[in-house]
């Protein structure tokens, strides 16, 4: 029999996600904030809100293996947050009920491996704020492109960049005079660089952790791991790697 797809606790965590107002997450600009202890400690500290955005996060980066990197290793991570793993677990289920399959109902029947490469395709190496990325402009490419780096995920290169908003004062607009902010951007076809991307936009940026940096992606529009028309790579992925199913 196949399990109900529209589960109880993918359900209370996406609805969470939107009913909660939080201007933290809301703040498109720059936003600095040092803290005094690494980045996963960072991650716990915000766990412990009862409206968290990270506690189904910090389960996956339980359940990748992940803890030490994101705990020593000095990266700049473009954090997901709870909502849009959510939302990806969901088009998941749909694509399992769809194909006569059971659903997931627990993180971990899904194999570590997909959240491992998943979660490493939003880390990039090294201390990387607002000003250190380029300045991009999805309507004009040629001009402004952001650039390309290399994830943790030795298989996926991202383009990230800087968005320069125009400025509006008394029906007047400035071009690129306003707020910054940063955009992480999936490529489909790595041959053709500079079409079709997936962008996902960062809600808070410059969370400055003793060991890197933190950018914390806007949950409204994100899904995790990123689809592209029909395809969705974490549904590809944990499918192929297979279900583990948990007796009940």
């Amino acid at each position: 029999m196949k399990r109900a797809y529209f589960l109880p606790f993918l359900l209370a965590l996406i609805l969470s996600g939107f009913s909660c107002s939080k201007n933290y997450y809301d703040d498109s600009g720059i936003h600095q904030a040092k803290y005094d202890g690494n980045m996963l400690q960072y991650l716990q500290s915000k766990g412990k809100d009862e409206r968290s955005l990270f506690d189904t996060l910090l389960t996956v980066i339980d359940l990748a293996g992940l803890e030490n990197t994101i705990a020593n290793e000095q990266i700049t991570f473009f954090a997901p947050t709870d909502p849009s793993i959510g939302r990806a677990i969901r088009i998941l289920n749909k694509t399992l009920f769809e194909a006569g399959q059971d659903t997931v109902t627990a993180l971990n029947e899904i194999d570590p491996r997909v959240w491992k490469k998943m979660l490493q395709g939003y880390m990039i190496k090294g201390n990387l704020g607002i000003v250190d990325f380029p300045q991009v402009d999805t309507m004009a490419l040629n001009a402004f492109s952001g650039r390309l780096y290399q994830t943790l995920d030795d298989d996926l290169i991202v383009n990230i960049g800087t968005v320069f908003h125009d400025l509006k004062n008394d029906g007047v607009t400035i071009k690129y005079q306003g707020p910054r902010q940063l955009l992480f951007s999936y490529i489909p076809d790595m041959s053709r660089p500079k079409s079709f991307w997936k962008n996902g936009y960062v809600a808070t940026s410059n969370i400055e952790p003793t060991n890197g940096r933190l950018h914390v992606l806007r949950y409204i529009d994100h899904q995790f791991g990123f689809s592209f028309n029909n395809y969705a790579r974490f549904s590809d992925l944990a499918i192929e790697y297979g279900i583990k199913y948990k007796e009940k």
